[in-house]
């Protein structure tokens, strides 16, 4: 395997990173860019997508990237607990909050999800500690 792998794989990323912006919202990244009123549409953002996204490009080297995506949702899930006193599990990106109008697949938003939670805490634990403390105050 060995070089052209590698170089292929740093291409890709390089690709990817340059089209982030596409999906990038508020709240985090949307999982598409389609409006369908359904749940794995625009403008709705998954907890696992993010952490896939933000590993991603950390493994690649765009810190920056990761380091603002992760915020951008830590922030959202904070500040729609401090009103809504629930973790939930999905959020509308744009509008940085749970409240959902899914008309297609499951229309409920979830309490307490566990995945939501996990990966809360892995992207709390990755940011760095300027952007932590920003966070938490």
């Amino acid at each position: 395997m060995g070089g052209t792998c590698d170089k292929r794989t740093k291409e890709q990323a390089k690709a990817v990173a340059a089209k982030i912006s596409l999906f990038e919202q508020p709240g985090g990244l949307a999982t598409s860019r389609n409006d369908s009123g359904a749940q794995w549409d625009y403008p709705y953002g998954w907890a696992p997508l993010q952490l896939i996204a933000v590993e991603g490009l950390r493994r690649y080297g765009y810190d920056a990237d990761a380091n603002r995506i992760s915020y951008k949702f830590l922030s959202m899930i904070l500040a729609d607990f401090e009103s809504e006193k629930h973790i939930r599990e999905k959020y509308d990106v744009v509008t940085r909050e749970s409240v959902t109008h899914i008309r297609a697949g499951y229309v409920t938003n979830q309490i307490g999800f566990g995945w939501t939670n996990g990966v809360f805490l892995e992207l709390l634990y990755e940011l760095p500690p300027e952007q932590l403390a920003r966070l938490t105050n």
